[in-house]
């Protein structure tokens, strides 16, 4: 195990487009404390948050991966960038894949900018060959284990790049929420029973053969959690690129998609400044990024969240994130349950202004 006790998280604000990757450089140096853990031909997992092919802020900023991914490189680790987009995008069962590739969708959300030769989809290594079975002691919400990416093994390391986005499901999709990604897809479709508008879920997985059965546990947030017990030893860090932020609806760019038909999209919000955070504690993060989240909400305009109210009606956990202190949202509460780390306490700031370094700490500390 390596041991990172600089529990700090690093925020640094972007004043043009054009600091944006010596920004990165910065805030992600720092957070590593210089990539301290890191040794020639090291085998480094980034996990981006690729749910489907819409662009970035649906997906991870295509420069959060390029820049990192470079560093490593440079600094003679094996890079490997891994996801496997949600079901309704890719459908993956154990006849093989269905439907869907997350590679395609990585080469579309980064507009065919970002290197692909790295990148690997997790539904392509096959569905006994690619994952493995894990249960501990820390994940009683899913009382017969998980099957997950053997990349998760594999790697030496692994980095969360998330985006910032509300979530339909689970009313955000931040780091936690970025390692469902890891899960093969009898394991997602387990999870997702727990959870409000399962049904689009199961019909998306139509024709694979997958059982999706409720087991009325109730234990939505904390399976979504517990995923993390997996890697707990090899997560480093937890970045975020947050320029853009979906303040609606969420994970993809609109709720449905008919053929050319888009319905619901969701509201995109503009951070003045941008952000670039990141920490080695993924609670600290996971409650700095919630507290920004709340703040874009309440400054967003009302029509966007009406809409959204109206349309998801009382299964709104967008809605009920907005009423929910951040030391007491489930992601929050189950992650120190576990002992993943502790919110966010420790903040250093770079080219952030006072007020709104006053706003999110009046938010993180509220009760």
């Amino acid at each position: 195990m390596v041991s990172m006790k600089d529990e700090t998280t690093y925020v640094n604000g972007i004043k043009s487009d054009k600091l944006l990757k010596s920004n990165i450089e910065d805030v992600f140096f720092k957070s590593t404390r210089d990539l301290e853990w890191l040794s020639p031909d090291d085998i480094v997992l980034l996990k981006p948050a690729l749910n489907s092919h819409y662009p970035y802020p649906s997906t991870t900023h295509p420069q959060a991966v390029q820049v990192i991914s470079r560093i490593l490189t440079d600094k003679g680790a094996k890079v490997v960038v891994g996801d496997q987009s949600g079901i309704r995008s890719v459908l993956h069962h154990p006849g093989g894949v269905l439907r869907g590739s997350t590679r395609d969708n990585f080469i579309k959300a980064s507009k065919g900018t970002a290197d692909e030769e790295n990148f690997i989809s997790f539904e392509e290594e096959g569905w006994e060959e690619g994952f493995y079975h894990y249960k501990s002691s820390k994940t009683p919400s899913w009382p017969d284990g998980f099957y997950l990416t053997h990349w998760i093994k594999k790697a030496d390391h692994i980095i969360s790049l998330p985006r910032l986005s509300t979530h339909t499901q689970a009313g955000a999709t931040l780091g936690f929420k970025n390692m469902v990604g890891c899960l093969r897809d009898d394991s997602r479709l387990e999870f997702h029973t727990n959870g409000p508008y399962n049904f689009p879920i199961k019909n998306g997985a139509r024709g694979s053969g997958l059982k999706s059965v409720n087991d009325h546990s109730g234990t939505f947030f904390e399976k979504i959690v517990e995923i993390s017990d997996a890697l707990r030893e090899k997560l480093r860090i937890t970045l975020f690129v947050a320029t853009q932020a979906q303040t609606t609806f969420g994970p993809n760019r609109q709720l449905l998609e008919i053929g050319k038909l888009k319905i619901a999209k969701a509201y995109v919000s503009n951070l003045k400044p941008g952000l670039v955070f990141a920490s080695v504690d993924p609670v600290a993060t996971e409650s700095f990024a919630l507290a920004i989240l709340k703040y874009l909400r309440i400054s967003s305009p009302i029509l966007p969240k009406t809409f959204e109210r109206l349309l998801l009606l009382s299964k709104n956990n967008t809605n009920k994130m907005d009423k929910t202190h951040v030391i007491d949202h489930p992601y929050i509460q189950h992650s120190m349950k576990l002992g993943f780390g502790e919110i966010a306490s420790e903040i250093e700031y770079e080219n952030v202004s006072d007020h709104i370094q006053q706003i999110v700490d009046e938010i993180l500390n509220s009760t």
